[in-house]
């Protein structure tokens, strides 16, 4: 049987109709096996710019995305204020914390290996003419301190200290510092630097007391803990790749990239 033109033209059609549903339903299937195959990392951390930005970008954020990314995991990345992601990490809404000091209360794992550090600091007011005088100085005197950082701080905490008083926020600490209502404040370096405390810091002075290591936690649940053997294994080895080198450079931070080099290779 012989086709006239319209006849094959019709059949050409049909395949080419057919073919391209074909390529299109290939097409489909292979962005719904990606997005099948992607496992989510929700990571948080608290607003220490530049290693954890109010935007969720960061050093920290990075140094996460450039281990798991890698290996097929989608990351996403929040902030919250230090005891929200704490709590949010607790109940397994998320998988990760960055930056986050060792406190056996909580419900976390912690990672093996710190990937920071900072120097813990006593603040005080200028105008206070204090004498320094090591710890001691804050005998019998009130002491305030962040939320969340009591216990991991609790080694620099003397039983001598008159008052140790929790606050919400560095700006109440600040304030309540310049009407005397408390004498100290206790923290990490880096809290100093924040930009909440910019319009307070010309009126400060602080003297460091001793060092702390910062610790990637997760939360306790079977996903979570499979992230962790993940990180703990590979993370000590990425950081003295070039790779690292550049994340740490991009962000300004080369003194601490060579601050916990040093404490992993030793």
């Amino acid at each position: 049987m012989k086709l006239n033109n319209n006849g094959l033209n019709g059949v050409m059609f049909f395949l080419s109709t057919y073919k391209f549903k074909i390529l299109c339903m290939l097409f489909l299937l292979s962005i719904m096996g990606r997005s099948w195959s992607l496992q989510t990392i929700t990571v948080v951390g608290e607003v220490f710019p530049p290693m954890t930005n109010e935007d969720g970008s960061g050093q920290q954020f990075d140094l996460v995305k450039a281990i798991f990314e890698p290996l097929g995991y989608e990351v996403t990345t929040k902030v919250y204020p230090y005891k929200r992601a704490i709590y949010v990490l607790e109940y397994g809404h998320a998988d990760m914390f960055v930056g986050l000091l060792k406190d056996k209360e909580l419900k976390l794992t912690f990672s093996e290996y710190p990937h920071d550090a900072d120097n813990v600091v006593v603040i005080y007011p200028k105008n206070k003419e204090i004498t320094w005088q090591g710890t001691q100085t804050l005998k019998n005197k009130n002491v305030a301190v962040i939320g969340g950082l009591e216990k991991p701080l609790q080694k620099y905490l003397s039983n001598e200290i008159r008052a140790l008083n929790e606050v919400n926020s560095r700006e109440q600490a600040y304030k309540k510092m310049l009407i005397g209502r408390d004498d100290f404040l206790i923290d990490c370096e880096c809290g100093y630097l924040l930009k909440e405390v910019d319009k307070y810091r010309e009126q400060f002075t602080f003297q460091r007391i001793g060092q702390l290591k910062i610790f990637a936690a997760f939360s306790q649940n079977e996903e979570a803990l499979k992230l962790k053997a993940i990180w703990d294994r590979k993370f000590p080895q990425f950081i003295i790749s070039d790779q690292a080198h550049a994340i740490y450079k991009k962000w300004g931070l080369l003194r601490e990239y060579a601050v916990i080099k040093k404490l992993l290779i030793n």
